[in-house]
């Protein structure tokens, strides 16, 4: 009898002993998957994620439906100096009266691309069991800050090459970079105003009112037709515009000299414009230092319209950035470097460019198309994928991305037509603004073409995710 008790007894706490490591393991779990959970996010559309964040927080909210916990990340202090997350106006996003389809004001009526839809972990208490569900909109989306954009473009290269509509984003992009300010154009003023409610900081709210009710007055680096004084002009003006009167340094350590400081950013353009207009003797090609904490961020814009493109000896990658001369010859005045005052060191078209010039340039990144779409429809931009493609076998430390045309705001209800990057002949990363801008109202355009504050924006939010993704 005893000895059955022994028997019993220890079968019992073995028993509670197993309960006790049972317990504590799923206790394990359960703080394992409410901390990695939190964080996962996968697209369902063409628009890729939010980078991953860094360390985070996790809270906890209840559903309305079925009474599972929800598990959200919230930034923590250092991830929310580089992104910044915004609620969405759940009403914008179902009237398309105000926005075309998969895009949402913010609570702040800003316009966001939302097509990139994120998976949302629920987390069932009763049956311990994980479900995934699809919500879209998503609550909340993240943008980059300006620290973020300096971050991940801090000792990079970043070329851009292409026609007017490239020119403009590169534009948009320098701006932001060098004034830490978003555009605010024509296009921002037919929005729903803003409540003068939506931030605890009155000053900085009646400041971003009275932008949103009026266009910057440099929005003429986007369009050129509000600026009324010639293209001469407009170059020396819109590169003066890119350079910036702040001082930076390369080191934490404390300025000692004058010496030691560098422009935060300066702009060169070896730009020539005749009259009339002639595509093969225009030149535009634009080159930007940033220097940051980060490091120095090159920002490249190379002209192209008809498949050609037309480097001076007097400008990178043939002369240092920092040189005025060139073999004795000073180097030519903004908007003034026509055929007469031009080194001539290369002329090739856009195949030539990548083999020959984005080497040396230390080119990380690329954004390129063939010029004008009239002259290379959507075969010849389907060929040149597989250029690309080889290009980038042979230079795998070069990401290059094929950046297709805004649509015509004739063909906005169905951009498709004109560009397709799902049926490109060979496998490669493209930016696609043509399915971004789908439906997007006139407005956003100032011209058949162009694309306004908007549009160019989120271009480059898209830009700059694709970036961080490719970087290697």
């Amino acid at each position: 009898m005893h000895v059955q008790d022994n028997i019993d007894n220890k079968a019992n706490n073995n028993q509670r002993e197993l309960c006790i490591v049972f317990l504590s393991i799923m206790s394990i779990c359960t703080i394992y998957f409410s901390r990695n959970f939190a964080t996962i996010v996968s697209p369902t559309t063409g628009a890729p994620p939010p980078p991953p964040a860094a360390a985070s927080s996790t809270s906890i909210t209840s559903t309305s439906t079925t009474g599972a916990l929800l598990v959200r990340s919230t930034p923590s202090t250092n991830a929310s100096s580089s992104r910044l997350s915004h609620q969405l106006d759940y009403n914008s996003c179902a009237n398309n009266s105000i926005l075309p389809e998969y895009w949402c004001l913010d609570v702040n009526h800003i316009p966001r691309y939302v097509a990139g839809t994120r998976k949302e972990i629920l987390v069932d208490n009763n049956n311990n069991n994980t479900i995934e569900i699809q919500r879209w909109p998503p609550k909340i989306i993240q943008h980059y800050t300006h620290e973020g954009y300096d971050k991940c473009l801090g000792n990079k290269t970043v070329v851009f090459i292409g026609d007017s509509r490239v020119r403009y984003q590169y534009m948009h992009l320098a701006r932001f970079l060098n004034t830490k300010k978003p555009l605010r154009c024509q296009d921002y003023e037919g929005l729903p105003k803003l409540s003068l409610n939506w931030t605890t900081d009155n000053t900085t709210e009646l400041n971003w009112h009275d932008r949103f009710i009026m266009s910057d007055p440099d929005c003429y680096l986007i369009d050129e037709k509000l600026f009324h004084h010639g293209w001469t002009a407009w170059y020396q003006q819109s590169t003066n515009m890119l350079n910036s009167n702040t001082s930076s340094h390369h080191s934490n350590e404390s300025i000692s000299t004058a010496a030691d400081k560098v422009k935060e950013q300066s702009s060169l353009c070896d730009c020539f414009r005749p009259v009339p207009f002639r595509p093969k003797s225009t030149f535009e090609n634009r080159f930007i230092k940033r220097s940051t904490v980060y490091g120095t961020t090159n920002l490249i814009y190379l002209q192209n319209f008809e498949n050609y493109i037309s480097m001076n000896g007097q400008f990178p990658p043939y002369s240092s950035f920092d040189s005025k001369t060139m073999m004795g010859k000073g180097r030519c005045s903004v908007g003034e470097c026509n055929d007469s005052s031009r080194e001539i060191a290369f002329q090739g078209n856009l195949n030539d460019t990548l083999w020959q010039i984005l080497p040396r340039l230390n080119t990380t990144h690329a954004f390129v198309n063939l010029g004008w779409e009239h002259l290379f429809p959507f075969e010849m931009q389907s060929k040149f994928s597989c250029v690309i493609q080889e290009f980038e076998r042979h230079h795998p430390d070069i990401n290059i991305y094929l950046i297709s045309h805004p649509p015509h705001v004739s063909a906005l209800s169905n951009p498709l037509v004109s560009f397709d990057a799902t049926k490109l002949k060979c496998d490669i990363k493209v930016l696609d603004r043509t399915s971004m801008s789908k439906n997007a109202p006139s407005n956003w355009y100032w011209d058949g073409l162009h694309v306004l504050s908007i549009l160019n924006e989120e271009y480059n939010h898209q830009l700059v995710i694709k970036y961080t993704y490719s970087t290697r």
